[in-house]
């Protein structure tokens, strides 16, 4: 019997330190990967031709793209600079043309994951595809999966909210799909261009501007979270270029802003700023907990380059959000995020490639 227990004991040890081996194995094939020269399969050249994308705005101030399926249905897209990785939403009516194409890896050595190759799902070869992260790798189960894809994430608490807020949403484009393209979004015109190069020649442009990215040692983009400046009340503050910027309202949002509407595009401020905001500007309209994280306060006007628009709505988040969450995938401490409430106001032209943002009215 002791002599059983010794080979089961050592059978099991022999197990852990094979996972071990692989999961460490994982772990130093995932810090190469960020640390590479490898450049993106789907980076466009400038000279790529201008295409006009199907879409729907929200409201003049969010957008869905209107994905065209190999099945020849249309999936609506949410488009979000602002968010993570790119994600096919797990709606139990799946068709079973996708739910059939479903495939499976492994994140971070040990998380089974799903996933679908983005060619089996669009039809346009046109399209553009979302980059595979360099944060998120997934892995079958060495090799590193490298064509674009669409992660099917498991049902949470969080994936319920969207889906009952955004009921329309079945595909969720985040910064990983605009990586490596050059945009423009009209959203006076609601419209959305790809392939729209902005030149070095334009830098020293009042109305444009640098944007920055977190990079890795070789210069290399890791992220694609844009930072950019814009200025209230004669404060330059460093923000997100966020397009998917919503706030969820709550009962008292609703009853405040008169509506049955469950979210609204907006931007969003560090709780500092806000709390310097409503002591400097007591006049200005605030909505106290109209949102279901806290605050929303009209700003009268937001001055980017040239141009003041304004009046302008963000929500309150805790200084916290940026300086210990989206730092890890920003070049800098962000202080907010501009997203639709700005952004309606405006043509916008961002370029990836050469990292520039242009704004024009």
């Amino acid at each position: 019997m002791k002599k059983k227990l010794k080979y089961i004991a050592l059978s099991i040890l022999a197990v852990l330190a094979l996972v071990a081996v692989y999961f460490f194995s994982v772990r130093y094939l995932d810090e190469k990967v960020l640390t590479s020269l490898d450049v993106p399969e789907n980076a466009v050249p400038a000279g790529g031709d201008r295409i006009l994308l199907a879409t729907y705005f929200l409201d003049g101030e969010r957008f869905y793209f209107k994905l065209p399926t190999m099945g020849k249905d249309t999936l609506m897209a949410f488009g979000d600079t602002g968010g993570g990785i790119s994600f096919l939403l797990p709606r139990d009516g799946m068709s079973d043309d996708i739910a059939s194409k479903l495939r499976r890896a492994i994140l971070k050595g040990i998380m089974p994951v799903k996933y679908i190759l983005f060619e089996e799902v669009v039809g346009d070869p046109d399209f553009p595809k979302p980059n595979p992260s360099r944060r998120l790798i997934l892995r079958t189960p060495f090799n590193r999966v490298t064509k674009p894809y669409l992660l099917v994430p498991p049902m949470d608490e969080e994936l319920k909210l969207i889906m009952d807020v955004q009921s329309e949403m079945d595909v969720f484009l985040g910064q990983t799909f605009f990586m490596n393209y050059s945009w423009t979004f009209d959203y006076p015109k609601q419209q959305i261009w790809v392939n729209t190069p902005l030149h070095d020649s334009l830098v020293g442009h009042p109305n444009t501007q640098k944007v920055g990215f977190k990079k890795n040692e070789n210069g290399i983009k890791i992220n694609g979270h844009p930072s950019m400046t814009i200025e209230i009340d004669g404060d330059t503050i460093d923000v997100l270029f966020d397009t998917g910027a919503s706030m969820i309202l709550s009962s008292d949002g609703k009853e405040q802003f008169q509506t049955d509407k469950k979210t609204l595009g907006g931007s969003f401020i560090a709780a500092s700023i806000y709390k310097k905001w409503r002591k400097d500007h007591p006049d200005w309209k605030y909505y106290p907990n109209a949102d279901l994280v806290g605050d929303i306060i009209e700003v009268p006007s937001v001055k980017i380059g040239e141009f003041e628009v304004g009046p302008v709505l963000f929500a309150v988040r805790r200084d916290e959000a940026w300086s210990e969450g989206m730092i890890a995938s920003m070049d800098k401490v962000v202080k907010g995020a501009i997203g639709g409430s700005v952004l309606k106001y405006f043509k916008v032209t961002i370029d990836y490639n050469s990292e520039l943002i242009q704004f024009e009215r």
